[in-house]
């Protein structure tokens, strides 16, 4: 056991390292066209860059708005401002190692409001399913706009190819979300995880306006990392607006399955720089390194403003629940904070649980 943590912290440095050195490799190698190339940064600019910022604290902003709507259609209705506060709040112990303690300091947490802990974890569930699938669809959509594209046109020898992979995910996503299609799956890689199997108590035309509250979130937060691009490159076209949004949302999703690194951290950023090449090939190379680190410092500084603002409204309280031990009722103390634990089967109606 401890020879397999060494090994996966092994594996986590040396693919950092190496998307760092590939970052640095493309930078070193184009430094004289990075250099040549003419950044025109001004008062409007700036004011540009302000811009996106406060559209990357508008989307973790949504995160609670969002989580408030699963919560609701599972029989629960909490104030705004709560759901704010203990959402943002509990975000404070993501960076506490073991990437475990803002689930935990959530379930505990919104406990205290007479939500129980089996349909909190259906809403966190609910709430990262449609999050990946919506990323995923507004990528989709977006390769409807990639046709323009010299690089993968001369390498695909074709346009058509991009509308039709765009419309075959989309349609696969609209599939895979419907409630039979999507607890089977679910059930599935829960088996795999040797979990018990769970139902998700959602009509398919919940699940759908969950996912597209989740594309309006993308939707700014690609409209931020646009805006950042423009603030570098002045001359990008506004054509290039749709192809951001969806290369800033498949790349998250990137960064979470890698499953590696804390909050994807590399994968995202070698995410984004690959597809703005092939995207937008007339970007010099160094170009895209430069605007995944900026996207990934502006938004995590977006993050901790909202965190820190959560905090200082009435979440202080929360880091404690790291201390806190996670039994349900009824349970041995040697499967704390399982999924196993959560009961097999979820019916929400009217705010009562039962099993």
């Amino acid at each position: 056991m401890h020879s397999k943590k060494i090994a996966k912290r092994v594996l986590q440095i040396c693919l950092l390292l190496t998307i760092l050195c590939s970052f640095c490799y493309y930078i070193v190698r184009d430094w004289k066209t990075l250099t040549a190339y003419t950044f025109q940064w001004n008062a409007w600019l700036l004011l540009i860059a302000l811009l996106g910022f406060l559209g990357f604290m508008l989307q973790e902003l949504s995160y609670g708005l969002i989580w408030r709507a699963v919560l609701a259609r599972l029989g629960w209705r909490l104030d705004l401002r709560i759901c704010l506060r203990i959402y943002l709040a509990s975000e404070f112990v993501r960076y506490i190692p073991g990437n475990v303690w803002h689930i935990l300091t959530r379930l505990l947490w919104v406990g205290r409001y007479g939500v129980s802990r089996p349909v909190a974890f259906a809403s966190m569930t609910v709430e990262l399913i449609t999050k990946l699938a919506a990323g995923a669809l507004v990528f989709a959509i977006s390769l409807l706009f990639w046709s323009n594209s010299t690089a993968l046109r001369f390498l695909l020898h074709g346009t058509a190819l991009f509308s039709l992979l765009g419309v075959g995910i989309i349609c696969a996503l609209l599939i895979g979300l419907h409630p039979r299609v999507l607890n089977s799956l679910l059930n599935i890689a829960l088996r795999l995880l040797k979990r018990h199997p769970i139902v998700l108590p959602l009509r398919y035309t919940d699940i759908l306006l969950v996912t597209l509250m989740w594309c309006a979130s993308w939707f700014v937060a690609g409209c931020a990392f646009y805006i950042l691009l423009l603030a570098l490159v002045p001359s990008i076209p506004l054509a290039a607006l749709p192809i951001c949004i969806g290369i800033y949302a498949i790349a998250w999703d990137i960064g979470f399955v890698s499953f590696v690194t804390p909050s994807g951290l590399g994968f995202r950023e070698g995410a984004i720089a690959v597809l703005l090449s092939l995207a937008l090939p007339s970007l010099p190379l160094a170009v895209g390194p430069i605007l995944a680190a900026l996207s990934r410092v502006v938004s995590t500084l977006a993050e901790l403003v909202c965190v820190t603002i959560a905090y200082l409204a009435g979440g202080r309280q929360l880091p404690q629940a790291q201390n806190m031990t996670l039994i349900p009722e009824n349970e041995p103390e040697g499967k704390i904070g399982s999924v196993a634990n959560f009961p097999s089967q979820v019916n929400v109606e009217r705010g009562v649980m039962s099993e």
